[in-house]
């Protein structure tokens, strides 16, 4: 990866566009960042870090929210553009991040909400990837496969993340390699090997369990106790058990068969026999019964035919009861019309009804056609009434909008004290300054702590460092013990070199011992890293409070807020009130003028509906006559029409009705005398329903079959010459069922003998199966259980390194060799970087941890017991090491450029110039590196220089100088 160009705008100490052209420096290899401290040269990393990944350094808690110049106006935007190259491709990213900007209409503010574009460069343009935050995260972290921590180990080495890799715990560091290295698939491999070994592992316990429990069903099958060691020698006694038992079985069930056959051919004869006897004795007393029905028989008959002879009689009957009763009905409907008709017409009824009816029609159709004009002066009347009552109506409501009007006028014409736009400017600078005095009360509290924490670590930090010089001493003054501890008789003194050793010092029992060294040091270690980090948060704590010094009192400022809040409240409310009474006044004369319009045009419709009025007045009383409304004298020639009409019909419907009663007299008469009625109270006492005529024919027709089906029974040959005594069918019946039960019995048996046979046989071939199968797993599982283990660092691995940890401890081996060409230089040979074999404790990995060993004194130790500036030395050549021997790696990630922020003014002038010759070497390589410092001797030493500085007005600017 390589950065090209950074431009930044409102953004941390810069308020105008500043671009940082990388590019310029490529020909020098190193630059130097410069400018007095607070100017913003580490802004410029910030601005990297923010926009790759939303965060910067120093906000890592808050992401982008809090990179906003504090010298950007309401108006003024904040924006990061980064240009940079990866896998051969050069990308740009632009970030904006939220902030509160004025609206665009009406007063306030607004959030703007956070904003990220990715593009990548297609010859001379630039074509869009992404436009959203989390889309163009997405595909950054595809382009650049590492974390925003990572980045600041690897690439931009920023304060008070310089170090982190060199002190980093084992799993921290595997993270780190994992990424640069893309391991991932050697801890995807021992994760699938650890899973396949799990399942094929709980398999075997189920198939293990599975074959005992279906050995044991086998053996309660068979009643027996299942054997500790079931073979294939049991099992097969055990199914010639089953099978001696089926045979047995067998035997039994074919003797029990031919004994039914017999007794059911015995009682076979004696059941035929009584049944040709049960048949003979019925036909007989069918035949009696024949006889004794015959004379009830012959009268049905005759009852019968008699009643279907008037069923052909009935229709005529029916026929002359329906013209009977229709002409009882038109005599009754003749006398209601004629009562109608004498209600409706006063006098006496006109000899040609159809002539006065039809002309009673025609007076009815002038008056109809006169209908219209009756309702028409009707409507007129009551839209006279609407619009005088309309005309009042305007009045009152012109009234009232004059009220209204004079109350806007008077609210216009007040008074303006204050402008919203004024009270909202002067809320905002109180909001501002009471955002600041709160920070500074936080930061206060945070202070206090801080200094406590401070006070405590220090006493720490003493009290370990007072323990371990102890400890030094003791080991010290007990050190002539330990070379006697070695000494064997006969042997030369490893210090004087004699053979003999009369009187050798003595190790007391409670001597120091290695182990306890180790533990001291490790807690000095850990009291000294804590101290440093309380004594850094204090110091920038205190940084912090003094810069905000001038800021009033929170109480002060958290009251004047609130009275500028009510003073803003007023102030739109008044302007409120101004706009909405301009708004109203302007709609009120346009309502007057409206209802001007609408009066004059009411009144001339008024004079116009009267003028209509009084010529149909006219008209519809010479209609109506007598009446008391045209309608009325409608519905009084309505009814005598209708009478007229109904008078009509009923005389010719009584006619009608009369000349059908005489037709079906006649009738009737003749088709009783054509069937042999006398008369028709004859016919009326000889009919019968169909129910009862069917009940006769079913009663004649049974006996009819009762006797053929009689005499048939009694000439059968099988009926003739058999014995009076009755069969004996009981005796051969109880000995067939007597054999039955003895051959269901057997075959009972011989079933349930075959079943359990064929259920151990069953059992049986699952468990063989069962058998073969496990041996093929328990194989499978050996080996794979074994490799699992062995690549997850558990025995037989004796190192205990997983097989990703394996990988990463040789990248590792790599790193550290190419760090201490680096630090062997640095430190004049005395510090060299190892790292450590030691096995790892239960559930950490081994091989990635990282010592220092002191040449001078033969001592390997921890690399935070380093003082300030060897550790920056060594922390410098382990990310030196780092950056090479990945961009080494075919398919890793390259680094092309390199930042470092800090950490030179701890070293002397001499260590300070050995730093700077590793420095130089790198540019061989093609890389830009960035150096932040306020050392004296690299700004004359370093020629290309990014200038930062502080513009009269309290923001930034940078300076190129090549």
């Amino acid at each position: 990866m390589r950065i090209h160009q950074v431009s930044m705008t409102g953004f941390g100490p810069y308020r105008e566009a500043q671009t940082v052209d990388l590019d310029a420096f490529s020909d020098h290899g190193i630059f130097l960042i410069t400018g007095r401290t607070g100017a913003g040269k580490s802004s410029i990393l910030d601005a990297i870090v923010y926009a790759l990944y939303d965060a910067a350094p120093r906000y890592a808690g808050a992401g982008g929210k809090q990179v906003r110049s504090t010298h950007c106006g309401p108006n003024e935007p904040t924006r990061v553009e980064l240009v940079f190259s990866a896998a051969g491709r050069t990308y740009r990213v632009v970030r904006t991040p939220e902030y509160l900007r004025p609206k665009v209409r009406g007063t306030g503010m607004t959030p703007e909400k956070a904003t990220a574009e990715l593009s990548v460069r297609e010859g001379d343009q630039w074509v869009g990837i992404a436009a959203q935050p989390r889309t163009v995260g997405e595909e950054l972290h595809e382009i650049l496969p590492l974390s925003c921590d990572q980045f600041l180990q690897v690439v931009l080495l920023a304060q008070g993340q310089f170090q982190r890799f060199l002190v980093a715990s084992s799993e921290e560091r595997q993270r780190l390699l994992r990424t640069l290295f893309r391991s991932e698939r050697f801890s995807d491999y021992d994760t699938e090997l650890q899973r396949r070994a799990g399942e094929l592992r709980q398999e075997l316990r189920a198939a293990e369990s599975g074959i005992a429990s279906t050995i044991s069903t086998l053996a309660q099958h068979a009643g027996q106790q299942a054997p500790a060691e079931a073979d294939e020698a049991w099992v097969a006694q055990v199914l010639v058990a089953f099978d001696a038992d089926v045979e047995l079985a067998r035997t039994d069930l074919d003797q029990a068969t031919k004994e039914v056959e017999a007794a059911a051919e015995l009682f076979q004869q004696a059941t035929e026999l009584a049944e040709r006897q049960r048949r003979l004795a019925r036909a007989t007393e069918a035949m009696a019964l024949v006889v004794e029905q015959k004379p009830r028989i012959a009268a049905d008959r005759l009852r019968r035919d008699l009643a279907v002879a008037a069923q052909s009689v009935e229709v005529a009957h029916r026929a002359r009861v329906a013209a009977a009763g229709r002409a009882e009905k038109a005599t009754a409907g003749l006398a209601a019309a004629e009562a109608l008709f004498a209600d409706a017409v006063d006098g006496p009824s006109p000899t040609d009804l159809p002539a006065h009816r039809d002309a009673l029609t025609a007076d009815l159709a002038v008056l109809t056609a006169r209908l219209a004009d009756e309702q028409e002066l009707e409507r007129l009347r009551a839209l006279a009434g609407t619009l005088t009552e309309q005309l009042d109506d305007l009045a009152l409501r012109a009234d009232d909008l004059t009220v209204q009007c004079r109350h806007h006028d008077a609210i216009l014409e007040r008074e303006i004290d204050i402008t919203p736009e004024q009270a909202g400017s002067a809320l905002e600078r109180l909001r501002d300054e009471l955002d600041l005095a709160r920070k500074r009360a936080a930061a206060e509290r945070d202070l206090a702590e801080a200094q406590l924490e401070e006070l405590r670590s220090g006493k720490a930090r003493t009290a370990a460092s007072t323990a371990l010089d102890s400890l030094n001493e003791r080991r010290l003054a007990e050190y002539a013990g330990t070379l006697a501890q070695q000494l064997v008789v006969g042997e030369a003194c490893a210090v004087c070199g004699s053979a003999e050793h009369p009187v050798p010092a003595v190790l007391a029992d409670d001597h120091v011992t290695e182990e306890a060294l180790d533990r001291a040091r490790q807690a000095f270690d850990r009291a000294d890293r804590l101290a440093r980090r309380a004594g850094e948060r204090a110091a920038a704590l205190r940084a912090t409070v003094q810069g905000w010094a001038e800021v009033r009192p929170l109480e002060e400022l958290t009251t004047a807020v609130a009275d500028a809040e009510a003073v803003l409240t007023r102030a739109k409310q008044s302007e409120q009130e101004r706009v909405n009474s301009r708004a109203a006044k302007e709609r009120i004369d346009a309502a007057l003028t409206d209802l001007s319009v609408q009066r004059a045009t009411v009144e001339q419709r008024a004079v116009a509906t009267e003028q209509q009025i009084a010529a149909l007045a006219a008209t519809v009383a010479r209609i109506r006559g007598e009446s008391g409304s045209v309608v009325e004298r409608i519905a009084v020639v309505t009814r005598h029409v209708d009478a007229t009409a109904q008078l009509i019909e009923a005389r010719a419907t009584e006619q009608t009705a009369r000349e059908r009663l005489r037709e079906c007299d006649e009738t009737l008469a003749t088709t009783l005398d054509h069937h042999g009625f006398a008369d028709e109270d004859e016919f009326l006492q000889t009919r019968l329903d169909a129910s009862a005529i069917a009940e006769l024919t079913r009663r004649i027709e049974k006996h009819e079959a009762l006797r053929v089906a009689s005499q048939t029974a009694l000439a059968a040959p099988e009926l003739q010459d058999l014995p009076a005594e009755p069969a004996d069918v009981a005796g051969p019946q109880q000995l067939h069922a007597q054999a039955r039960q003895v051959c269901q019995a057997a075959t009972e048996r011989h079933g349930a003998a075959k079943e359990s046979a064929a259920s151990a046989h069953r059992v049986a071939a699952v468990i063989r199966r069962e058998w073969a199968t496990h041996a093929r797993a328990r194989a499978s599982y050996e080996v794979l259980d074994r490799l699992a283990r062995s690549l997850h660092g558990e025995s037989p691995n004796t190192r205990r390194m997983r097989v990703e940890s394996y990988v990463l401890a040789a990248e590792l081996e790599q790193i550290v060799a190419a760090a201490n060409l680096r630090l062997h230089a640095m430190s004049s040979g005395r510090y060299a970087l190892e790292r450590s074999d030691v096995a790892a404790t239960r559930g950490s990995n081994s091989g990635l941890e990282v010592r220092v060993r002191d040449d001078y004194t033969g001592i390997t130790r921890s690399p935070e017991s380093l003082s300030g500036g060897e550790k920056f030395l060594a922390s410098l050549a382990l990310a030196l090491g780092l950056a090479e021997v990945v961009t080494n790696r075919a398919g890793g990630i390259t680094l092309d450029t390199l930042f470092i922020d800090e950490g030179f003014g701890s070293l002397d002038a001499e260590t300070l110039e050995v730093a700077m010759h590793t420095l130089d070497a790198l540019r061989q390589n093609g890389r830009t590196i960035g150096l932040i410092s306020h050392v004296e001797t690299m700004r004359e030493r370093i020629p290309a220089q990014l200038a930062v500085e502080r513009t009269a007005d309290g923001w930034s600017r940078v300076e190129t100088r090549v």
